[in-house]
């Protein structure tokens, strides 16, 4: 359950000593127009939504106790967002996304910026953010994703990987000490140097890809030209053996799309680097994955809230960006499905794409 307190100022901002206590079920995720209109690490407003809420207390007239109702609030607050917490259904700033018990995991760039946050005075320094609250007894957290994707930006070693681990989780125990930080057993490490060997070649296939269709997307995409280039990508995939469903093949083709605004998944797939090579494929190919085995997770454990902190925002555009809503684990394989935005995937793309795949053989 959740707690919000509602303290009630005067027209010229001085506090009246009125206030209401609403206890809820969850805070509702925030979603891709929300994110993509905040600038990360700037303090500014949150709007928040607080799911089956109740007024446990009130001293505000028309605001009676007891009264239910999904609850709106915009919170004022000098706590800056650098951090996004991507959990089930879309958002939240890193801080308010956590769940007692929850497995929290981080990517690179969030690490690097605990490094510098936890450090004496370093908090002083930067300013203070939601993330500060991973320093909670309650979180777990888990630096796997680091060591699947290693620091050389190619495949890690199962010598690597175990390195790795047993760095990040003492780097995270002295950076967050009233945390729980999970990793280092060594039945959990051989699951992780499994996995990664497990997922090398899919993995392989999706770098491949990448730069198979990086000259398509070198620059914009007209709309003269957005149909032939659609068909490129389709064929690019079926040659790499992936799938034209798979997660890289739905980013390109919001890539090509977007010609408005910011192309977060062009971004994401790092095709804004001028000299794309394998380096910046692997990169964009372990962003992805983090994301795919986020989102099975997210399946094979429906009942918690987990979460992936990243201050990575075209990564995080993505996700809410192809608004996975369902999540299943059935017989071992992992099952979502995306229903895209149109700032994501615009309508005229989402139509020749659909039409390309009711043409493919059967």
């Amino acid at each position: 359950m959740r707690l919000i307190r509602y303290a009630e100022t005067a027209p010229g901002g001085q506090q009246t000593g009125r206030e209401v206590i609403v206890q809820g079920r969850e805070l509702v995720p925030m979603a891709f127009a929300d994110l993509a209109q905040r600038t990360l690490g700037r303090a500014s407003p949150l709007t928040l939504r607080l799911a089956d809420a109740e007024v446990v207390e009130s001293s505000i007239e028309g605001i009676p106790k007891g009264q239910s109702a999904t609850w709106d609030t915009t919170v004022s607050t000098d706590l800056t967002v650098r951090h996004v917490g991507l959990v089930r259904g879309g958002w939240l700033p890193a801080g308010l996304a956590l769940e007692a018990g929850s497995v929290i995991m981080i990517d690179r760039c969030t690490l690097t910026d605990l490094k510098g946050r936890f450090k004496p005075n370093g908090r002083g320094k930067v300013g203070r953010d939601f993330v500060d609250w991973l320093d909670d007894p309650g979180v777990k957290v888990n630096p796997v994703l680091l060591a699947l994707e290693g620091n050389q930006r190619e495949f890690p070693s199962r010598v690597e990987i175990q390195a790795q681990m047993e760095e990040h989780v003492a780097h995270l125990r002295q950076l967050l000490p009233k945390a729980i930080v999970i990793g280092d057993a060594p039945d959990m490490v051989e699951a992780v140097i499994a996995f990664a060997e497990q997922h090398q070649t899919a993995s392989e296939r999706t770098i491949q890809f990448l730069l198979a269709i990086a000259p398509l997307l070198r620059h914009q995409v007209s709309r003269d030209r957005l149909p032939w280039v659609l068909r490129e990508i389709v064929s690019t995939a079926l040659r790499c053996g992936l799938a034209v469903t798979d997660m890289a093949v739905i980013c390109a083709v919001s890539a090509a799309a977007v010609n408005k605004g910011r192309n977060s998944a062009k971004r994401a797939l790092k095709l804004t680097e001028p000299s794309y090579g394998r380096r910046d494929a692997f990169n964009a190919m372990a962003d992805l994955r983090s994301l795919k085995h986020f989102a099975s997770l997210l399946g094979l454990v429906p009942n918690e809230h987990p979460m992936l902190c990243t201050s990575d925002k075209d990564l995080a555009l993505v996700w809410t960006g192809l608004n996975i809503s369902q999540f299943e684990f059935g017989d071992g394989q992992p099952t979502v499905k995306a229903h895209p935005v149109e700032e994501f995937l615009p309508r005229d793309a989402g139509l020749i794409f659909q039409q390309l795949l009711a043409n493919m053989p059967r």
